[in-house]
């Protein structure tokens, strides 16, 4: 409980009362300061009716000395708020002692407002007023410490008095207010903390219009990057703090919200956030959390600075603290965002039109690619197929188009202009629409904090919209002086629809990257050549072939879709009680529930259940040998090798689920011990902390599905026979339970504020790790330092720097790995043989017993120097690090001499460094112009120096990069392209026998040979942030930028082209004749059936596919406009703001040689997009 004057506005001491009366209630007086200065009254514990106010005298007095006169004799408490007067009663503990009333003033005697006044060895406190007046209740022995900025720390006994004048003596040293850095286990004054932390506070890292929290940090925190590889609702960006520290590890930062971990329901590590997966939906931790619900973000980066989090912090620590309530009355804010997507177009984007598709068609029609009687049976065809079936299809005695130039030329005249706009038909400038809604407040006791937000999300694309409720409440009651309790529930509600997708497969064969059934609406226009049209002459949809089914992308996206829904429910309680001796015991607990329901429905006519039955005489075009024989997607029985492939699905069509249930528990119990004598600031810590965590995925496919009659399946006893066949299970259950268990301890020590030392020790324990006890169990520790120097004598007679410290650390962290195997690890599947009669059950080892898996480790060592310069105008922060990181998990292979050809385990090391540096600038600080800068800078640099694991050729070359000793965690390499064959234009390379071939084996292990072209992760990041304010007026331009890196350029090349391909205009720079030197040609009849199928996919992972991954982004503008109070006021609103912002409007500076790629999106499709250019007009008021 706090009391005294804790907080009064300037108005307190500007505002002047006039009043005499003998005698007046206390309402009544109250009644009368609001008719003169318009100050209204809020309080609680008592009636104002029935206590009066003895000989009133005040003329012309500041409101501060009015109510510093009527409170005190009352035994009251009184703030100001705005213009609200708040009056709390002091309970009769208190009243039986006396107030002892102060002034706090400088050695000029000019008096000190905000001045901190504690009463050591109580949680007692108080803050000077305007007038630098104080009153405390104290019993006459206490002693007092003021704490002010810009001077130094005051002790004082009372001794009985019942007036005190404090002096304070300046501190040129001292900056600006306190700042407290939080850890979600302790809270530090910034000048004792010895760790390496930023914190951001939300209002500033705002960005209307982003639903997704974790975007908020980009180019705003120093060594945090965050790369776009997916902006789709749900999907996380690719956040690294200080780079990797894991080779097969997830390399995501801890998430920590109000002090408790928050767990994955799916865990999705930052290499399969490119995937596109469905899954990757699922991928944002913080998905669920309602910006507007945010107070601050504090970035945990060294090992000082995370050594509470033990054997989770590696990867960094990204601390969110949500709002809370404040005392006084009722306040009710509310934000809307109200958000339009511009469209995609081809301007943008290297794809050819359909005049110059058309020409290189005509080239594939000559060398004989095309061949019109073959075209039937083909599985993929657009306007040529339907040529194709047009000269053998009769009507009237005569084929529909006559087989002559004029007669296919005057066909294919319609596609020659069609040039359809793919983005414009599959993407719409839509809108999205955020609201929130908060009310906050409180009484002398208790405070309480509520908030719900929607948001509508219409989507960009015609295949994907989202749905999020959010709701929050938070309440904390000081039951005494030595009890608070505080309660906090959370839920939010996802609904959100996507399109059908399978898992990205790659193929290590024949060098490609594909997804059956890819139906995303980007890379559906970014692949699809123009001369395909989507409606007909008639306006109606016009369908080509695909999988040998018929095909409309607009059709399918109605046919084939994923809808998810996510349930997210928390409940966290937290206890303070203050013990004896200055001990305070904490205690934090909480449960989670969460479920994810993803649903995969595909409808009968949807073009993927067709291709199950084309070639059958269930499939649209009848039955079909020679295209039954190539369908992949038939059964084909074992037991009856000559028989044609049947489907399994000839009715209906498929149903896949799959369900991820998280349950958890948290709770932590924990002893805080600090004291003050003299000179010298001790603090002892300890703590427990248990977690219990099942996280449940089962999933089901279900063939026959039959939605138009209610979803009653047809059951083919054939999709079960393949899938047991196959030994792939139709539905399964995938239960994971985690138990873990930590202890803690530290100790922090402070001399004269000058110097400061830390030791953190923790202990770890995890069932997810080997059985034995050095691999269970991991002590982590931390000793770091500081060094106040600008407190230092020698720094008096200087004025330059105001603050200036300098620290240092070192310590263990760890992170889990992702080996499951420390124990057994079996799979359930059936034998193979030929005669299914003799099939049987089987089980399979998947991963020996590894008893000594242990916890991926690693030392780092930081020192960090602060500073403050030039009157606290500037603000430099700058950190380097060296981190060896060692027992890294991952697998290699093995002679297999107990049955396990491939093993996971501990074997790796590797070595990072990087520097960062923070800089904050006032430009101009002026009465109605502000001008301030902030600029962050980081590079960082991996190596890994031991891994037993020697991958082959395709990992290291494909777009995500590959591990390889000796390089980055990431590094991609190329296949050294050498020249064209001078006669047919088909690309030879460099193999790995030093030879120049057309034919690379890509399962190789012999790597040595190939060109390493750079890290896949930008080794610089930053942001450039400039704000702007003139009077109502305010401007923030944020730029971010990496450098550093390189990227693998869209793949474009392969042997066999379709029309309905979309080629690269740099097909027009072809190769057609020989010795040309220009891009690969396109092979003709001849070449095609003698070159290696890999030769043109391997071009796409060559020397000549490589482009610089920097760029410079506009990453947001935003203009804002407070609207004057007066008109405000009128609409009995307390503040009103509008702010017009956009988001990525535009790439400053990127390669040239990417033809419009974007350097962060990987082009992977499923459920990716890249992110959008968005314009917000964001509205807020607080009633």
């Amino acid at each position: 409980m706090l009391y005294g004057l804790v907080h009064v506005s300037a108005g307190g001491k500007a505002q002047k009362i006039s009043l005499k009366k003998d005698r007046i209630s206390a309402e009544q007086f109250f009644s009368e300061i609001r008719k003169q200065i318009g100050y209204s009254t809020f309080y609680s514990g008592f009636m104002l009716d029935r206590e009066y106010l003895d000989n009133i005298n005040f003329k012309n007095t500041p409101l501060d000395d009015v109510l510093s006169q009527v409170t005190l004799s009352k035994g009251w408490h009184y703030e100001i708020d705005d213009k609200t007067i708040i009056l709390h009663k002091l309970d009769r503990a208190v009243q039986q002692q006396y107030i002892l009333q102060g002034i706090i003033k400088d050695r000029q005697g000019k008096r000190i407002s905000g001045a901190s006044i504690y009463v050591l060895g109580s949680n007692k406190a108080v803050v000077s007023n305007e007038l630098g007046r104080f009153g405390i209740s104290v019993s006459g022995e206490e002693r007092l410490r003021v704490v002010f900025i810009g001077y130094r720390d005051e002790y004082i006994t009372v001794h009985g008095k019942k007036d005190i004048e404090i002096v304070l003596q300046e501190s040129p040293a001292e900056i600006e207010e306190v700042q407290i850095v939080s850890t979600g286990y302790q809270s530090f004054d910034r000048r004792k903390f010895t760790g390496a932390a930023t914190t951001l506070k939300a209002s500033e890292a705002e960005r209307s219009g982003i639903p997704d929290v974790s975007r908020m940090l980009e180019g705003q925190v120093a060594g945090v990057s965050v790369q776009n590889v997916s902006a789709t609702f749900g999907a996380a960006p690719k956040i690294r703090v200080r780079g990797s520290t894991s080779i097969t590890g997830d390399n995501k930062p801890l998430w920590v919200v109000d002090g408790v971990v928050l767990e994955d329901v799916v865990n999705v590590s930052n290499d399969q956030l490119a995937t596109g997966d469905v899954s990757t939906l699922q991928g944002s931790s913080v998905a669920g959390l309602n910006p507007d619900d945010i107070e601050t973000f504090q970035v945990l980066k060294d090992a000082a600075a995370t050594a509470m989090y033990g054997a989770r912090a590696m990867n960094g620590v990204i601390l969110i603290t949500t709002k809370k309530g404040k005392r006084g009355p009722t306040v009710v804010n509310y934000t809307g965002n109200f958000t339009t997507y511009l469209k995609p177009t081809y301007a943008e984007y290297d794809i050819m039109n359909s005049y110059d598709q058309i020409s290189v068609l005509a080239e594939l029609e000559r060398k004989g690619l095309i061949d019109f009687a073959m075209f039937k049976n083909m599985p993929s065809s657009g306007p040529y197929g339907k040529l194709a079936e047009g000269l053998v299809t009769w009507k009237d005695g005569r084929p529909l188009i006559d087989n002559t130039v004029e007669g296919r030329g005057k066909f294919l005249n319609k596609f020659i202009y069609a040039n359809t706009d793919w983005f414009d038909l599959l993407f719409k400038n839509s809108l999205m629409t955020d609201h929130s809604l908060n009310m906050s407040g409180g009484g002398e006791n208790s405070t309480f904090y509520f908030s719900t937000s929607y948001l509508r999300d219409n989507g960009w694309s015609i295949a994907d919209n989202a749905n999020r409720y959010t709701f929050n409440a938070r309440g904390s009651t000081q039951i005494n002086d030595k009890l608070q309790i505080g309660l906090i529930g959370n839920a939010s509600i996802r609904d959100q629809r996507a399109p059908g997708t399978l898992n990205q497969v790659s193929d290590d064969v024949y060098g490609a990257v594909s997804r059956d059934f890819d139906i995303n609406p980007f890379s559906y226009a970014m692949n699809t050549s123009r001369i395909v049209r989507a409606y007909d002459e008639h306006q109606n949809l016009e369908f080509n072939t695909m999988n040998y089914a018929p095909f409309n992308i607009i059709h399918e996206l109605e046919n084939n879709y994923v809808d998810l829904k996510m349930v997210d429910v928390k409940v966290q309680g937290d206890l303070q009680y203050k013990l004896p001796c200055n001990v305070v015991y904490d205690f934090i607990g909480s449960y989670r529930y969460m479920n994810s329901l993803n649903q995969h429905r595909i409808y009968d006519d949807s073009n993927f259940a067709e291709a199950y039955r084309a070639g059958t005489a269930y499939g649209v075009r009848g039955e079909n040998s020679t295209i039954a024989g190539a369908n992949r997607f038939l059964y084909r029985d074992p037991s009856n090798p000559t028989a044609l492939p049947v489907s399994v699905m000839p009715y209906g069509g498929m149903y896949i689920k799959n369900t991820n249930t998280l349950k958890s528990f948290y709770f932590r119990n924990s002893l805080n011990w600090e004291y003050d004598f003299g000179k010298n600031y001790l603090r002892f810590f300890a703590a427990q902390e248990l977690r219990y965590l099942d996280r449940i995925t089962d999933d089901f496919r279900g063939y026959g599905i039959q939605y138009d009659r209610g979803g009653t399946p047809f059951i083919d006893p054939n999709s079960i026979k393949r899938e047991v066949e196959g030994s792939q299970n139709y539905f399964g259950i995938n239960p994971f339970y985690d138990r873990f268990i930590a202890v803690m301890s530290s100790a922090n020590y402070s001399y004269d504020s000058k110097y400061q030392i830390a030791l953190t020790g923790r202990m770890d324990g995890s069932n997810q790790l080997g059985s034995s006890k050095n691999a269970r169990w991991l002590p982590t520790w931390n000793i770091s330092g500081s060094w106040n120097i600008d407190q230092e004598k020698f720094m008096d007679d200087q004025s330059f720097f105001n603050t200036l410290t300098l620290r240092g650390t070192y310590g263990l962290t760890a992170s889990m790995g992702a080996a499951k195997n420390s124990n057994l690890w079996l799979n359930s599947t059936s034998t193979k043989r030929f005669d299914r009669n003799t099939i049987e059950p089987s089980l399979t080892i998947q991963y020996l017993a590894n008893n000594d898996l242990t916890w991926e480790k690693q030392y780092e060592a930081n020192l960090g120097l602060e500073s403050t310069f030039l009157s606290r105008r500037f603000n430099l922060v700058v950190d380097m690090y060296d981190r060896k990181g060692f027992d890294l998990i991952g697998g290699f292979y093995t002679s297999a001499i107990d049955g396990e050809y491939y093993k996971v385990a501990n074997h790796a090391n590797m070595k990072s460094q990087g520097i960062e540096v923070l800089f904050k600038a006032q430009a101009i600080r002026g009465n109605n112009f502000n001008w301030t800068i902030q600029l962050t800078n980081a590079f960082n640099k991996t190596r890994i120096t031991r891994m037993i694991n020697k991958p082959n050729i395709w990992s290291l070359v494909e777009t995500i990069g590959g591990a390889k000793e000796n390089y980055p965690q990431r590094g991609l390499f190329s296949i050294d392209f050498a020249k064209l064959d001078e006669m047919k234009g088909i690309p030879n390379y460099i193999n790995d026998r030093g030879e120049v071939s057309s034919d690379i084996y890509l399962q190789s292990i012999v790597t040595d040979f190939l060109k390493y072209e750079g890290p896949v992760d930008p080794t610089y990041t930053g942001g450039l942030f400039n704000t702007f304010k003139y009077k109502d007026f305010s401007l923030g331009v944020l730029l971010t930028y990496s450098a550093g890196n390189k990227v693998r350029m869209t793949p474009r090349y392969k042997i066999n082209y379709s029309d309905l391909n979309a080629y690269s205009y740099d097909f027009i720079e072809r190769f057609m004749l020989p010795f040309e030197t220009l891009a690969p040609s396109i092979p003709d009849m001849r070449s095609v059936n003698t070159t290696p199928a890999v030769t043109y996919n391997v071009y796409n992972y060559s020397t000549r596919r490589v482009a610089d991954g920097s760029f410079v982004r506009m990453k947001q503008i935003t203009l804002g406009y407070t609207l004057p109070k007066r008109i405000v006021q009128r609409a009995k609103l307390k503040n009103v703001s509008l702010h017009a912002v956009a988001n990525n409007p535009f790439l400053i500076y990127t390669d040239k040689a990417l033809n419009g790629q974007d350097p962060e999106f990987y082009g992977s499709g499923g459920v990716a997009l890249p992110i959008p250019k968005q314009y917000t007009l964001s509205i807020k008021a607080t009633l």
